[in-house]
């Protein structure tokens, strides 16, 4: 079963956010709030918050769960509205200050985890350039 959750009218740039996504998607949620505890980055702690907010929705909709088999299904920022403001410049003209927001969404289930594709490795046999003919 899938829980998900929102965190609306994030006061911090979609961007910012985005770059931690990687670090989440499809791990176990155990691991995913142990890397984002060593990232300095401020939108780390809001990413562990929906984390474990999504941890707390799944217990309290199906009692037996266990938490330590869910994992993170999907993860992704929408841009929010952005706040405008105004600041004063020079020659009594106004620049724009733009304060941009974001939408998380995470998305948790409880099925089992895909197995990760192995890469095959390439032949060992290389294939040899053919030689330019002799004038």
């Amino acid at each position: 079963m899938d829980y998900k959750v929102k965190v609306r009218y994030l006061r911090i740039g979609r961007r910012k956010v985005a770059r931690l996504l990687p670090f989440v998607k499809g791990e176990y949620v155990n691991h995913a709030i142990s890397n984002l505890a060593t990232m300095p980055q401020m939108s780390s702690v809001v990413l562990r918050k929906a984390i474990k907010s999504g941890i707390a929705n799944a217990i309290f909709q199906s009692r037996n769960i266990n938490p330590d088999t869910l994992w993170v299904k999907t993860a992704y920022v929408d841009k929010a509205p952005t706040l405008k403001r105004i600041r004063a410049a020079s020659r009594g003209s106004a620049d724009p200050i733009l304060r941009r927001l974001s939408h998380i969404t995470i998305v948790l289930s409880d099925d089992k985890k895909p197995e990760k594709k192995k890469l095959k490795a390439k032949s060992a046999k290389k294939e040899e350039a053919p030689k330019a003919a002799e004038v």
